[in-house]
């Protein structure tokens, strides 16, 4: 049995006996393969970011097979990865992280789509002088001594809160509301749209913040809805933001809501957990791709989707396992302390543009000098190890079904 087929098989005795994935994560030790190179990944695959772990694997998968394939890194090593599930908790996550660390002694730890989760799991990685790269937007990810050790392949928090002002006024909503969750990556991009609002002409009314896994959002909407503000802007996760979602239709109001892609998109999880009606003309939006770039289309296709799909978090682990790898390459090591050095290297300008995870390999073992594109983004870096150059794609929910509205840069 593979990895892959071990953790399929994982995900449905959970699913048919309602076990928790932590007592099944523990697996037989074994040996790695002479030269292989273990890295890791927390993802989620249940919770309430459950929804996006499995694109996020099946591209980490798709270009270690790649990679391994055509030879590998450092003379014909083998990438060997390793993913546990952070069931959406920031415990769990420190739990995987561990064991990615002390038992599969791996050199990177990647995924984390939420930020509870890195951040929980940061202050072990950095004791063991490890990587650790993240699709999570809490500023306090990158804050702080962090060795050069911690790579964001995500848009800020704070860089969230202006993208969401300036869709709230491009569709003319000036007297606005905040309803927001309580949590790291959701309060560091209340006061950047709260400037930004001010510096486009608006309004912040309320601000309504809640905790998550309430069992009713009822007094919040209402708080929120109540004084009939233009719009709302509802900074959830996909559980709590379907809850809110019916709360407010079940209420008649009628103030547009502008959401988070995190809630209102969930990779079409929301249009499906609640009825056309609900659903309709909520608009949202999320750190993106590029839509129209050659890696970008390139990587849709190796994922076996229809041309446009838009996958908001599944290139980021695909960058992340290329950007590793061929930091490996250049530095000529797979200490993380060392290969760390290289990642800007080969990632920022200068240097000549290329796509393709083979290619490019080839040109680092050539000593050229290259500026990696990514499918998620360009994965272009500053010295905090933030990602540059972000967009956000705005979207709309009509009939079911999402629509492009703009690219919010």
């Amino acid at each position: 049995m593979t990895k892959s087929d071990w953790m399929l098989n994982r995900r449905q005795l959970v699913g048919m006996m309602g076990v928790s994935l932590a007592g099944l994560a523990v697996r037989p030790g074994f040996a790695l393969g002479a030269g292989e190179i273990p890295i890791g990944m927390v993802l989620p695959f249940t919770g309430a970011t459950g929804p996006y772990g499995p694109d996020m694997k099946k591209a980490a998968d798709l270009v270690v097979k790649t990679i391994n394939d055509a030879g590998g890194v450092l003379g014909g090593r083998k990438l060997q990865l390793y993913i546990e599930d952070s069931e959406t908790s920031a415990t769990t996550s420190v739990t995987a992280t561990r064991k990615l660390l002390d038992v599969n002694k791996v050199e990177v730890v990647g995924g984390f789509w939420g930020s509870p989760e890195a951040l929980a799991a940061k202050p072990l990685i950095l004791a063991a002088s490890k990587v650790q790269m993240v699709s999570a937007s809490a500023d306090g990810i990158t804050d702080g001594d962090n060795k050069g050790l911690v790579y964001r392949f995500q848009a800020k928090s704070s860089q969230w809160g202006p993208a969401g002002a300036k869709v709230m006024t491009s569709l003319n909503l000036k007297k606005v509301a905040i309803l927001a969750q309580q949590n790291p990556f959701v309060v560091a991009m209340i006061e950047p749209f709260k400037q930004e609002m001010t510096k486009r002409g608006g309004t912040v009314v309320e601000v309504v913040m809640y905790n998550p896994n309430q069992a009713s959002y009822r007094a919040e909407v209402e708080k929120a809805f109540g004084s009939e503000p233009d719009g709302v802007f509802c900074a959830s996760l996909l559980t709590d933001f379907v809850a809110i979602a019916k709360e407010a239709y079940r209420g008649g109001f009628r103030s547009k809501i502008v959401a988070l892609g995190t809630g209102a998109d969930a990779d079409g999880a929301f249009i499906k957990s609640v009825p056309n009606e609900v659903s309709e003309g909520i608009h949202h939006l999320q750190p993106g791709p590029p839509l129209e770039s050659a890696a970008y289309r390139k990587f849709v296709k190796e994922m076996g989707a229809p041309d446009g799909t838009v996958f908001l978090f599944a290139g980021n682990t695909h960058d992340q396992i290329c950007v590793t790898a061929l930091a490996m390459e250049h530095a000529k090591s797979t200490e993380a302390a060392v290969w760390v050095k290289s990642i800007r290297d080969v990632c920022n300008p200068p240097g000549e543009n290329v796509d393709d995870i083979v290619r490019a390999l080839e040109m680092v073992r050539a000593g050229k000098k290259i500026n990696f594109v990514g499918a998620g983004a360009t994965v272009d870096f500053n010295d905090r190890g933030d990602q540059l150059n972000r967009s956000f794609v705005h979207q709309v929910i009509r009939s079911g079904k999402n629509q492009i509205v703009e690219i919010v840069a």
